[in-house]
């Protein structure tokens, strides 16, 4: 409203300088300007006395009266609008500047953690100012909480890392350096392999941590076949499950195919299977269902084992959770589930959990292949 008022009076004022000019340009130039309409609308002119004085008398020309009213009104009008535009830009550059300051300042106090003085047309980007100063400590201490989690699992894993590595030295010591009988040379071959085992479970977690962020990682994707996609996956996993004596049972449309990056997708699966297997109770089986939908496609990956509250499900898939220290399992890095989910998202899906009574689900979403 102000605005309004402000700008009204302003074509006013200029309204009002148009016409002092005109009548200082009347009276200072007088004898020119009445000489020129005496010549431009009068026409049967002659001179008369009156008075003592000469005055000019003719007829009126009224067309070229009307020209001259019409291209004085033309002429003012566009100076009126010249003056009030420019003197608006001025203003509004001026008004502009004075809130740029303004919220500079509010901002500069709302970091230093300072009340600024309360102005209602300030008050929602004080509150988004808020907002992103809020996000931005919470964010802080998550990065912080997650920095100390990382420096912790690498002291860890480092650590760790001599075991195995000390273990493999001794036996392969003894076995240079001694004649040892069969049965135990066989033994000393089959405790080198686990600990080997292990000792690339541990490297496999230092990649993790340190090969986290997949954003930079190109995808080169590619059209696989699901079954015989999931018929190789389920081949290299046949030692982990002969452990616990599970079976996999893969039950997908017989055209169902991946437009997926098969080493990055791979990962996904084998991260979700190694997971179903390390939860699930000895003797059962871990269904692999698919379905095909009209713009995606959609995996369950399905066990019986361990119940998942819903608060840990909300967790699982952060980065560095671990659900169970105690279980040999779940001594990785806390990581395989966060590179799931983040594979899926980098191929424009979404990767969850579900879980009752002990039963699992891990539904992967993904576009269809074109």
């Amino acid at each position: 409203m102000k605005r309004k008022n402000f700008k009204c009076n302003y074509y006013i004022l200029t309204f009002l300088i148009f016409i002092g000019i005109m009548v200082f340009i009347d009276f200072e130039m007088e004898g020119l300007i009445a000489e020129y309409f005496q010549k431009e609308v009068l026409f049967d002119r002659e001179n008369v006395t009156f008075c003592g004085s000469e005055y000019p008398r003719g007829t009126l020309y009224w067309p070229k009266v009307k020209d001259m009213i019409t291209n004085m009104v033309i002429v003012g009008v566009l100076l009126l609008e010249i003056t009030v535009y420019f003197i608006s830009k001025h203003l509004k550059n001026k008004e502009r500047k004075r809130i740029i300051n303004q919220l500079e300042e509010r901002i500069s106090l709302l970091i230093k953690g300072e009340v600024p003085e309360k102005v209602e047309e300030l008050k929602i980007i004080d509150a988004q100012v808020n907002k992103i100063i809020q996000e931005s400590k919470l964010r802080k201490q998550e990065i912080g909480i997650e920095m100390g989690k990382k420096n912790d699992l690498v002291t860890y894993l480092a650590h760790d890392l001599k075991t195995p590595l000390t273990s493999i030295i001794g036996y392969l010591t003894i076995l240079d350096e001694s004649e040892v009988p069969e049965n135990i040379h066989k033994d000393y071959i089959k405790k080198l392999l686990k600990k080997s085992y292990r000792l690339e479970d541990l490297t496999n977690q230092f990649f993790d941590i340190t090969r986290f962020n997949l954003q930079e990682i190109p995808l080169n994707k590619t059209l696989l076949d699901g079954n015989f996609f999931l018929e190789q996956l389920t081949e290299e996993l046949y030692p982990l499950l002969k452990k616990k004596n599970l079976k996999v049972d893969v039950s997908l449309p017989s055209d169902m195919k991946f437009y997926v990056d098969g080493s990055l997708f791979a990962r996904v699966l084998n991260n979700l299977l190694k997971n179903a297997i390390a939860y699930s109770c000895d003797d059962s089986i871990i269904k692999i269902k698919g379905e095909i939908g009209k713009s995606n496609i959609k995996l369950f990956v399905e066990n019986d084992g361990d119940l998942i509250d819903e608060q840990e499900l909300k967790l699982i898939f952060e980065k560095f959770y671990r659900r169970d220290k105690s279980r040999n399992q779940s001594s990785g890095a806390g990581l395989g589930l966060a590179i799931a989910r983040k594979i899926v998202e980098r191929h424009g899906g979404f990767l969850q959990a579900q879980s009752t009574n002990g039963h699992t689900i891990f539904i992967i979403s993904l576009p269809k292949s074109l």
